[in-house]
């Protein structure tokens, strides 16, 4: 008793401080090997990939009781009845109908017939640097690169892709915030609220000229019967807009930083461009955007060695996970050859992330393209700022070309 005592005296989680937040490794290794099931305020912690497997997959788990979290964390308003409302934070058979009238958008298929297209964008993209011996990764690729593309796919219009962004990162803010003061609660609120009257009025002008996007599709579908209501397009669209291109362009400066730190794997996929896959997927293992994907329990069960009552949250820590050495050797090492990448990163179950292949599509091709045309890319910088809350990535990445 006392040796768990103090064990459990040892754990330092403080994802509001500034050292965590530019890097959470240490600390969720001490909490992952001191206390892999910790109880805080807010709800169970789990840092180990055999727990949050275990928890994404089992039906003994829900998204019943996000509410209440979401809540707390963002108070009441447009925000807290935006993210509620959303298909990621629902149970079957909602989650079922909503998520399937979306999924078509985002299969194999249809990815691999977007690789050419998003090539070209990247290609156009990079063409932009010019004689230009350094640029940002971000600003340059990172950020524009999936912008373009899910502006595309959802049928929202170029033009206004950078408003679109911008309320983007007021309502990521306020989710991911630990600590939320007045101005981002007021920011993010104001965004939800402006961001779902735009996309009501939207639709409304899309029904007058249809395409062959997603929101058209999804406009047909409400028509066609009682399976969707107009708000819920607005919602699912909204989501999607979020989720895909500010995920996107973390994992490709993430990736980006993982590969020109290690140089060494940086010249095997420079030798090796075949090697690209490997790649995208040890980079995904090694330092994912998600940090944190909610679960509540249905019923009393067991997590660990910890007794868990009907309800109880519980919070899996993707980047904890996917660094357990128990499922992963060495696994503070980028590998880009090592034989088990089988990762956490988009989640599990029946909610894992709908666009997974499209942003693993989406950081080959900008990976590949960087390789091609910048063999002796490196960092401008030693020191990176990185995003505070619920998404991590960089802010920038500047970069030299020789």
């Amino acid at each position: 008793m006392i040796e768990n005592q103090s064990r459990q005296r040892r754990v330092i989680y403080n994802p509001a401080a500034a050292d965590f937040q530019q890097n959470p490794f240490p600390s969720l290794r001490n909490l992952r090997e001191y206390d892999p099931v910790h109880l805080t305020p807010q709800g169970w912690l789990l840092t180990r990939y055999s727990d949050c497997a275990e928890v994404l997959a089992s039906r003994d788990f829900g998204m019943r009781g996000i509410e209440d979290v979401l809540r707390k964390q963002v108070g009441p308003g447009p925000a807290f009845e935006f993210i509620a409302n959303r298909f990621h934070s629902l149970d079957p058979p909602e989650h079922t109908r909503l998520r399937s009238l979306a999924v078509t958008a985002f299969s194999a298929r249809r990815i691999q017939e977007m690789r050419a297209h998003i090539e070209e964008l990247a290609e156009r993209l990079l063409d932009r640097v010019g004689p230009d011996t350094s640029f940002d990764l971000v600003e340059t690729l990172a950020y524009p690169l999936p912008s373009a593309v899910i502006a595309e796919m959802l049928g929202t219009p170029m033009g206004e892709r950078a408003q679109l962004n911008a309320w983007t990162e007021r309502i990521l803010k306020l989710q991911g915030s630990p600590r939320r003061d007045k101005l981002t609660l007021e920011e993010g609120n104001e965004a939800a609220r402006d961001f779902m009257a735009y996309m009501r009025d939207f639709i409304e002008t899309r029904r007058e000229r249809r395409g062959t996007d997603l929101l058209t599709a999804l406009i047909a579908a409400e028509e066609q019967g009682d399976r969707l209501t107009a708000e819920e397009i607005a919602e699912c669209v909204v989501f999607l807009s979020n989720a895909g291109f500010s995920t996107t362009r973390n994992l490709i400066g993430s990736a980006a930083i993982a590969l020109l730190t290690n140089r060494q794997q940086w010249e095997s996929l420079v030798n090796d461009p075949s090697l690209i896959g490997e790649a995208v997927a040890e980079a995904l293992r090694y330092d994912c955007s998600l940090t944190s994907t909610p679960r509540f329990a249905r019923q009393q069960t067991i997590v660990g060695n910890r007794k868990l009552a009907p309800g109880a949250a519980v919070f899996c820590l993707l980047n904890a996970a996917n660094r357990d050495p128990e499922r992963f050797p060495d696994p503070d090492r980028f590998d880009i050859m090592r034989a088990d990448k089988k990762h956490l990163a988009f989640g599990g179950g029946i909610h894992f992330c709908l666009g997974a292949r499209l942003a693993r599509l989406q950081i080959e091709i900008a990976l590949s393209a960087l390789v091609r045309r910048y063999p002796r890319l490196r960092l401008a910088g030693e020191r990176i700022e990185w995003r505070a809350g619920l998404y991590r990535g960089p802010i920038g990445v500047p970069v030299v070309t020789r």
